[in-house]
């Protein structure tokens, strides 16, 4: 886990799944070095605004996922581990997304933040309490892609095994 991308999507609907906003944080060595945000244009109806608050309006001129998708290209670099807060549906949408737009992704490994939780504590925690078991606070606006991106990196961070130093002689 010394290297890897964050990421979190919002979607506009489950069936087709549509992204409407993404964000993403890169970390390396337990530091965040770069991060996009991004919202992104959805043809069709905007569903579950209660929960992200975005309505068609706000993605009206929001870039398409091509041009959204090159720039998560650009801050993976030669990384190709994502780690996300529910990373089956994380994957899900993001392939989808690719799918419906004939646009093939690197091959990816997806590491699931609320799975480490889990491991750690016994039991499965929602981000806001995962957070608060490991003393961490919210970096955001909970439903913000890149503030649950940076929480998912932060929950990864903090469950992962301690790195072992080389023996000095």
């Amino acid at each position: 886990m010394d290297r890897f991308v964050a990421v979190d999507v919002e979607i506009a609907s489950r069936s087709p799944m549509c992204i409407c906003a993404i964000g993403a944080a890169r970390f390396e060595l337990g530091r965040e070095t770069n991060s996009y945000r991004s919202l992104v244009h959805v043809e069709g109806p905007v569903r579950f605004t209660d929960i992200h608050g975005l309505t068609a309006g706000d993605l009206a001129g929001a870039p398409v996922w091509p041009v959204v998708w090159s720039a998560l290209l650009d801050l993976l670099g030669d990384l190709r581990l994502l780690v996300a807060f529910h990373a089956t549906f994380d994957r899900a949408a993001i392939l989808a997304m690719c799918a419906r737009h004939g646009l093939r992704p690197p091959r990816l490994r997806f590491a699931c933040a609320a799975e480490m939780i889990e491991a750690r504590c016994g039991h499965g925690l929602d981000l806001r309490s995962a957070l608060e078991v490991l003393g961490l606070p919210f970096p955001g606006c909970p439903h913000d892609p890149l503030s649950d991106a940076r929480a998912a990196g932060a929950i990864a961070i903090a469950c992962a095994p301690p790195r072992t130093l080389p023996a000095r002689h």
